[in-house]
C-alpha cells in the first residue's frame, strides 16, 4: 500500500507545472524539524516587551557591552582574515605531509565545547600556560581577563568558518586561471591578489560574514578565558547571561538584537554558505555565478562595461570586424628542449616555426605543454629559448605564454584589462599597458569589444582576446592547447584565419595541440605525433598526410589504417587475423601500415566481379554528410572496420541506409604501405 504524497508545482514562464510528489514519510519529519527550530525564535518574538525595547537597549550596560562586542567581533574577523586566508590557500592548493591533521585542527573548534576551548586557551596562552609567560616577559602582553583575550577566544571559535568557506571556494576555482596568470609573467603573490582573491571573493565574503557573526555571539570560550569584566570583557552574550538573573525582559530584548543581527547575516549570504542555487545561475564552490552561453543574458551592457541586472541584453546589430593583421614580434627565438619523465623526446625548432602536436588521448600532449611551462611533476623539460636556459626558472619568469582550451579569461576583468595583464605583470605602467593591449585587440579584430567582460563575449571573440593576451607580453614561446576545440565550424574557420594571419609574423616558436587535421595542415609547419609520451613522427604536414606512421593519425586524417605483417605471397596479415592483398611486396616478417583512402573503397550490393583482390562483406553502421559527398562507416563480417566515401547519387542507387548489407572492395594498387 503506497503512502499519500504531497504534490509540488513549479512556475515556468508564469505558468505552474506539476513537480515531483514529496512522500509524507519524509515531509512530516521535515515539518517537525522546521517547527522545532522555529518555536524558540517565536518564543523570543512573542515574549519581547516591544514597548520597552528601546529603553532596554539604551541602558549604559547594554551599550557598553555592544561596543565591546563590536570591538571583539571585528578584531576576531581581522585576525581570522590575516591567519585564515593563507591557511585556506595552503589547504586548497598545496600537498604536504600532515594535511589531514591540519584540516582536523581547523575543524576542532567547531565540535569542541566552547568552555573546553576556553580551558585550552588558558593552558596555552594563560599566565601559567605554554606561551603565556613568554608573551608577558617578551612583549608585555597578558591575554586572560583582557579585551585582547576576548578577541583571541572569539578568533579561536570563529576562524574555522572562514577557512572552510574559503577553502571550498579555492577548491572550486580551476587552477588554469592561476597557471595562465603565471605564464603571463605574474609572480605567485601577484596571482594571489589579482586573480585568486577576486575570483573567490564571494566565498571569502560568506566566510567573513559567518566568522563575524559567530565571534559576535561567542560566550563559553570568552567567559572561561577572558572572564566577565564590565567594560573590559563583558560582551553582549555575557550581558544576556547576567540580565537573565535579575531582568528577564531586558535579557529577551538583548537576545532579540543578537537574533536580528544573525538573521541579517544569513539573509545577506543568500545561500552562499549553504550552497543554495537560484534557478538562473549555476554556482561553483567558489560562489561565482557561471552562465551558460546558450542561456539568455540577464544583463544589459552599459557604456563602461557595467551590467544592469534584471533586463535582457538587447541583441546588437552585427558589427564588421577589422581584418586581423600579422604582428611582428621583437624577438627571433629558436627552441631546444629535452623532455624526460612521462614524455621522453627532444624538440628543436627555428624561430617562427609552428608545430602541431597530435596523438590519441593519453599520449602526453598536454603534459608536454605543461612540462615546457614547468607546471607538472610528470615530466621535466630542459628548455633553452634562444641563448637562455630557462629550465630552472619558475613559470612566471620563463617567457612562455599559454592559452588553455577555453582561454581561461579572468571573468572579473574586461577584455582590455585581460590583455593588459601580462604587460602590467612585467612592470609596464597602466596607461602604457592599456595602450599596447588595445593595439593587440585591434590587430586581432576585437578592439571594439575592449570594454566587455568574458561572459559577454562569444566563443570566437573570447579566443581572440585570449590570444591577444598571450601575445601582448611578447613571449618567446607560445603554447596553444586545443584553442579551437570548443568553437562551432563557422567560428572555428574565422579564428583559424586570425591565428594563421598572426603566426606568420610571430618570431618565437608556437606549439598547438589539436585533434583537427585541418588545423594541423593549415596552421603548422611541422606535425609532431606523440604516442605514450614518445615521438612517433615529426615531419611536415604533407609528409604526415601522405605517409602517416600511426593508425590514429591516419584515421584523424580521414583514412583507413590497417596494421599488419608482410608474408612471402604479397599479402599483409592483419592484427585481427584477416589478410590484405598488396601490389608492392615487402620482406616477409616486416611490419607495415596499410593506408587506404576512403575514396578507394567501393561499395556493392552483390559480390563484385573482376579486378578487386580485397573484398569484405559487411553492414552499414552510419552515414554522414561531408560537404558534397557522403561518408559511410562499415562493420565488416570478417575483417577491419572501413570508411568509404561516395556521392549522394551512388548512395541512392545502392539504396544505402543504416543496417544495409553491402560488399566493400579495394584494389591492391590503391593501397599505400608505410613501414613501421
Amino acid at each position: 500500500m503506497s503512502h499519500p504524497r504531497i504534490r509540488r508545482t513549479r512556475r515556468i514562464g508564469g505558468a505552474r507545472t506539476p513537480g515531483p510528489r514529496t512522500p509524507v514519510l519524509l515531509a512530516v519529519p521535515a515539518l517537525v524539524a522546521v517547527a522545532f527550530l522555529l518555536v524558540p525564535l517565536l518564543g523570543i518574538l512573542t515574549r519581547t516587551a516591544w514597548g520597552e525595547l528601546g529603553a532596554h537597549l539604551s541602558t549604559p550596560g547594554v551599550t557598553e557591552a555592544l561596543r565591546l562586542s563590536l570591538y571583539v567581533s571585528f578584531g576576531a574577523l581581522g585576525l581570522s582574515v590575516v591567519l585564515g586566508v593563507p591557511l585556506a590557500w595552503l589547504l586548497a592548493r598545496v600537498r604536504f605531509p600532515g594535511k589531514a591533521f591540519v584540516r582536523s585542527l581547523v575543524l576542532l573548534p567547531m565540535v569542541l565545547p566552547p568552555t573546553v576551548g576556553g580551558v585550552a586557551l588558558l593552558l596555552g596562552f594563560g599566565r601559567r600556560g605554554l606561551l603565556g609567560p613568554w608573551l608577558e616577559s617578551t612583549f608585555g602582553v597578558t591575554l586572560p581577563f583582557h579585551a585582547s583575550g576576548a578577541v583571541v577566544a572569539a578568533t579561536f571559535v570563529a576562524m574555522p568558518f572562514l577557512v572552510i568557506s574559503l577553502e571550498g571556494a579555492l577548491a572550486g576555482l580551476r587552477p588554469a586561471y592561476e597557471e595562465t596568470a603565471a605564464s603571463l609573467g605574474a609572480s605567485p603573490v601577484r596571482v594571489f591578489f589579482t586573480v585568486t582573491l577576486p575570483m573567490v571573493a564571494p566565498g571569502l565574503a560568506a566566510g567573513a560574514a559567518l566568522t563575524w557573526a559567530r565571534a559576535l555571539g561567542e560566550f563559553g570560550a570568552t567567559i572561561t578565558f577572558a572572564g566577565n569584566l564590565p567594560g573590559s570583557t563583558q560582551t553582549l552574550p555575557l550581558q544576556v547571561y547576567l540580565l537573565l538573573q535579575d531582568e528577564p525582559e531586558a535579557a529577551t530584548s538583548v537576545s532579540l538584537l543578537l537574533l536580528a543581527i544573525a538573521m541579517a547575516v544569513l539573509v545577506a549570504l543568500r545561500g552562499r554558505w549553504t550552497g543554495g542555487a537560484n534557478d538562473h545561475t549555476q554556482r561553483g564552490s567558489s560562489g561565482i555565478g557561471i552562465r551558460s552561453r546558450k542561456e539568455p543574458a540577464e544583463h544589459v551592457v552599459a557604456p563602461d562595461g557595467a551590467t544592469a541586472p534584471g533586463r535582457p541584453e538587447p541583441k546588437p546589430e552585427p558589427e564588421p570586424e577589422p581584418e586581423p593583421q600579422p604582428a611582428v614580434t621583437r624577438q627571433l627565438v629558436p627552441l631546444h628542449a629535452g623532455i624526460t619523465g612521462f614524455n621522453h623526446l627532444t624538440l628543436d625548432a627555428d624561430p617562427g616555426t609552428t608545430i602541431a602536436v597530435v596523438g590519441p588521448n593519453g599520449a602526453g600532449k598536454t603534459t608536454l605543454l605543461r612540462a615546457l611551462l614547468g607546471l607538472t611533476p610528470r615530466s621535466h623539460a630542459a628548455l633553452r629559448l634562444g641563448d637562455v636556459d630557462v629550465s630552472a626558472l619558475p613559470p612566471h619568469r620563463r617567457g612562455v605564454a599559454w592559452v588553455p582550451q577555453d582561454g581561461a579569461l579572468f571573468p572579473h576583468l574586461s577584455a582590455l584589462s585581460n590583455t593588459a595583464y601580462g604587460l602590467r605583470a612585467q612592470g609596464a605602467s597602466r596607461a602604457e599597458a592599456r595602450r599596447a593591449a588595445r593595439a593587440w585587440l585591434d590587430r586581432l579584430g576585437v578592439g571594439h569589444l575592449a570594454h566587455r567582460r568574458p561572459a559577454q563575449l562569444s566563443g570566437g571573440q573570447a579566443q581572440r582576446v585570449a590570444l591577444a593576451r598571450a601575445l601582448a607580453p611578447d613571449p618567446r614561446l607560445l603554447l596553444l592547447d586545443e584553442p579551437l576545440a570548443a568553437l562551432d565550424q563557422t567560428t572555428r574557420a574565422q579564428v583559424r584565419h586570425t591565428l594563421r594571419a598572426h603566426l606568420s609574423g610571430f618570431g618565437g616558436v608556437c606549439l598547438i595541440v589539436t585533434h583537427d587535421p585541418v588545423e594541423a595542415v593549415s596552421l603548422a609547419d611541422r606535425v609532431l605525433v606523440l604516442e605514450d609520451g614518445r615521438t612517433l613522427q615529426d615531419a611536415p604536414p604533407a609528409e604526415v598526410t601522405r605517409h602517416p606512421r600511426s593508425p590514429w593519425v591516419a584515421r584523424m586524417l580521414g583514412r583507413n589504417a590497417l596494421a599488419g605483417t608482410a608474408t612471402s605471397d604479397s599479402t599483409l596479415t592483419l592484427a585481427d587475423g584477416g589478410r590484405l592483398v598488396i601490389a608492392d611486396p615487402l620482406d616477409a616478417g616486416s611490419t607495415a601500415l596499410a593506408i587506404i583512402a576512403p575514396e578507394a573503397v567501393s561499395l556493392h550490393r552483390t559480390h563484385p566481379e573482376g579486378s578487386p583482390r580485397n573484398v569484405w562483406s559487411g553492414t552499414v553502421r552510419e552515414i554522414t554528410s561531408l560537404g558534397s559527398r557522403l561518408r559511410v562507416l562499415l562493420a565488416t563480417d570478417q575483417g577491419p572496420g572501413l570508411v568509404a566515401e561516395i556521392t549522394p547519387q551512388a548512395a541512392a542507387d545502392l539504396g544505402l541506409a543504416d543496417g544495409t548489407s553491402v560488399y566493400a572492395s579495394v584494389k591492391a594498387t590503391e593501397i599505400t604501405l608505410v613501414r613501421t
